[in-house]
């Protein structure tokens, strides 16, 4: 008889190898996917590369919660699919190990890719998410030259620059107008023939020549106009900052949805948070659902039927699983009861595969 530690270890072992070379080719393929969609952002919005890559890599871990559910019954799929052909199955069940001996190694492999989704969900997304709205604001504060054409009213921040014609460095025929919010600087309208500009640290900084500057005062009732032979401009500094803002329900992390959640008088808002906070749970179950697949396979193994159609069948039924299980946590951030229910349907898939199963191998 195998001893049931040589048994786990070596299923265990075929799980993770296969699991190590299937995870990063489909996670990578679908994060680079994702990340081409934001490719525009280089073009339109002028971003360096080192804030593009920055910007796509807080993707990742959310990418890799969702897939590797997916990756884990593939491979285990994949394993026991090759055991059955190789007659290893058979090998191991006449060798005075049980069907039900998989059982240990199949939930153990699973219950390590649930803690990892739990942890990416819960701790890991949060702050890639928190990285990823800062870097957007980053993004969207910045300004260069690239973003004001010519010969149009552009409105940048509080400003509104027009440039008659623009060179590489040059630019002629400008008009700038800045009309301050809350009062604490006063209207400003600057007119020039030519000057030049140049970015400096993400700051946008137009000089002057021989122009004319109009200012009115706070009371709207005085003009007063100045000429300047150079006159520096920074653009940046009024364009609207987002620094300030409220955080989002999916930047927190697990014990800060719950401390809010109770904290919250509001019960559509606590229901959010408590959705979230359940959604992330019930997305780290999904790998036991694939542990009951799994099991099923072994189970169903000796029944005899085409051998291929056999497992990309079980592997389907697994896969439409997940996708029930998450259409119905995004739809509890929106209709609260799903949230309680999401956890008994997924108990209830686990029983039916099983008793399924189970019924299945009687006959």
């Amino acid at each position: 008889m195998i001893s049931n530690r040589v048994f786990d270890l070596y299923i265990l072992k075929k799980f993770f190898s296969v699991l190590l070379i299937i995870s990063p080719i489909v996670v990578i393929m679908v994060w680079i996917t994702v990340s081409i969609r934001h490719i525009t952002l280089i073009v339109s919005e002028d971003v360096s590369i080192s804030i593009f890559l920055r910007f796509i890599l807080c993707t990742f871990p959310d990418i890799a919660s969702v897939i590797l559910p997916t990756c884990s019954i593939i491979a285990s799929i994949s394993v026991l699919h090759k055991m059955q052909a190789d007659k290893e199955l058979l090998v191991f069940m006449t060798s005075g190990s049980g069907i039900f001996s998989f059982l240990k190694p199949i939930f153990f492999f699973f219950f390590c890719i649930a803690s990892i989704v739990f942890f990416i969900q819960s701790s890991l997304t949060p702050y890639t998410h928190k990285n990823l709205i800062r870097l957007q604001d980053k993004i969207h504060s910045q300004i260069s030259m690239s973003v004001i054409k010519q010969g149009v009213f552009n409105v940048v921040g509080d400003s509104v620059i027009y440039i008659g014609k623009k060179t590489e460095n040059t630019i002629e025929d400008v008009f700038i107008s800045y009309i301050p919010k809350g009062g604490k600087m006063n209207t400003n309208i600057i007119t020039a023939k030519s000057g030049h500009y140049v970015v400096d640290r993400d700051n946008l900084f137009i000089t002057l020549d021989n122009g004319y500057r109009q200012e009115l005062d706070e009371n709207n009732s005085m003009i007063s106009m100045l000429s300047f032979e150079n006159f520096t401009y920074n653009v940046s500094q009024f364009v609207k900052k987002y620094t300030k803002r409220k955080s989002k329900i999916y930047e927190n992390t697990q014990s800060e949805l719950l401390a809010m959640a109770k904290k919250i008088e509001n019960l559509e808002l606590r229901n959010k948070y408590l959705a979230e906070y359940h959604g992330r749970i019930a997305v780290s179950l999904i790998p036991f659902i694939n542990a009951a697949i799994s099991l099923m396979f072994v189970l169903t193994s000796g029944i005899r039927s085409r051998r291929s159609m056999h497992s990309v069948g079980i592997f389907l039924f697994g896969v439409i699983f997940q996708i029930i299980v998450m259409i119905l946590v995004n739809a509890s951030s929106k209709y609260s009861p799903l949230i309680h229910i999401n956890y008994l349907i997924i108990f209830l898939i686990i029983s039916m595969i099983i008793l399924i199963t189970l019924r299945k191998k009687a006959k």
